[in-house]
């Protein structure tokens, strides 16, 4: 979590920054888990592999861990620091960003399906690498993946996005790439054969409308604007028919119909940064930044609702680190003072809450991560303080440990393997785990 950049963010303090950029990795960030396959597994026979990155300058490095045998598998030397990571669509690779050096590596994890079975091979380091300056934001939906690129306007290099499935990584090529007009700090959000991406109208790196773009074969076609502006544009998600983006007065909603789109704001007192959703649910949630107060966001509403995230934490408490399981049924939450908060989807309700972390990160040092199994019943956090991995078990809330004694902060997790059958999952926001000024 470092670098200085441009972007679309006023220059804030150092907590919050951290905080924010965070929230780039996790409305995602967090790490809830998209693909699905339409075969009938015994998934007992691969519970998976976890992955999480290392860095240490020229000593970088990402490591594999088995979960079915309980032990370290793999690791391997990385080209450049690492500073955030995420899984592909399908589950079976992870990308590892590397933003200051403007690169991405692809590890192959090994497990994929081969007709109607499970493979289980050894992990690798692809040769595929993906190139552009400063990549950013991800983002993932209905099986496809959008890297968005910073760019930068001191070297003219102005952003764009590349779109991909788990198909193409494993052939070492991309469906398509755009080059936008201008260097920003944005995102790119794939929905069906539509990308929509972040557009700095005036070109002063601050992102403030949603332009679209339509694939065709291997190109896109550039079809305009949305009529409804974003100033502040931070953050995205989206559902079937549905995108939602970040504005300082709330939120833009865009609907998919046919061959076009419309769309409105959802009005907020506060503004939105953050985005999460799930093919599963209708409802999108925000946070708002600099209160961190979670917003529920009905497309067809006028206004946003909020909602009570902090029960039995500081009336001040910030997120570190949330996501959505992958089947929309959980919001998790873990907060500045290690606390885990679990919600439920269902009515926006409090499922509960216990202590996850004994030490909370440092400003300017790894942020814990999240990652679910497939069945999304278990979540995996890391512990960057404690140099460990822990499961907690979403219905009881009990916590145990993965791996120990790691020697170093892990930095970013996601879980690997098959995923079972079920509409995409949201990749939690997007974004970069990064302190990069705003």
């Amino acid at each position: 979590m470092n670098s200085s950049h441009h972007s679309a963010l006023p220059r804030l303090g150092a907590l919050t920054l951290a905080l924010l950029l965070a929230a780039c990795n996790n409305d995602t960030g967090s790490t809830t888990l998209p693909g699905g396959d339409d075969h009938d597994h015994d998934h007992e026979e691969s519970a998976g592999r976890l992955v999480f990155t290392q860095a240490a300058g020229t000593n970088s490095r990402v490591h594999v861990y088995d979960l079915e045998e309980g032990s370290a598998l793999a690791d391997f030397a990385l080209t450049y620091p690492p500073t955030a990571l995420y899984a592909s669509p399908g589950n079976r690779y992870a990308l590892i960003i590397q933003r200051d050096d403007d690169q991405v590596q692809v590890l192959d994890s090994g497990i994929y399906l081969h007709g109607d079975h499970a493979h289980a091979d050894t992990p690798s380091l692809t040769g595929q690498e993906l190139f552009g300056s400063s990549p950013t934001h991800y983002r993932v939906n209905d099986g496809l993946a959008a890297l968005f690129f910073d760019g930068d306007s001191a070297t003219s290099q102005n952003s764009g996005f590349q779109l991909f499935n788990d198909t193409t990584l494993e052939n070492t090529s991309v469906l398509a790439s755009q080059e936008l007009a201008n260097a920003h700090h944005g995102i790119a959000e794939p929905l069906g054969e539509w990308v929509l991406s972040s557009d700095d109208s005036d070109g002063d790196g601050s992102a403030d409308g949603i332009r679209l773009f339509q694939l065709h074969g291997d190109h896109f076609h550039d079809q305009g604007l949305l009529g409804t502006t974003c100033p502040g544009l931070h953050g995205g998600a989206s559902n079937t028919s549905h995108s939602v983006f970040g504005c300082e007065d709330g939120a833009l909603v865009a609907e998919l119909h046919g061959d076009h789109f419309h769309d409105h704001k959802v009005n907020a007192p506060e503004r939105l940064v953050t985005i999460l959703s799930n093919s599963d649910l209708t409802d999108f949630v925000a946070f708002s930044y600099p209160d961190y107060n979670l917003y529920r966001i009905e497309p067809e509403a006028t206004d946003a609702e909020l909602l009570t995230w902090r029960e039995g934490a500081a009336t001040d408490a910030k997120p570190l680190a949330y996501g959505l399981d992958p089947h929309g049924e959980h919001l998790v939450i873990v907060d500045d003072s290690g606390e885990l908060h679990v919600i439920d989807t269902a009515d926006w309700s409090h499922h509960g809450h216990t202590s996850l972390l004994d030490q909370v990160p440092a400003t300017g040092t790894s942020a814990p991560a999240l990652a679910f199994s497939s069945d999304g019943h278990e979540l995996f956090v890391s512990d960057p303080v404690a140099g460990a991995i822990l499961r907690v078990e979403l219905e009881s809330l009990e916590v145990s440990e993965v791996v120990t004694d790691l020697g170093f902060a892990p930095l970013g997790l996601v879980w690997t393997g098959i995923a079972e059958e079920h509409d995409d999952h949201d990749h939690g926001e997007e974004e970069d785990e990064h302190e990069h000024e705003h």
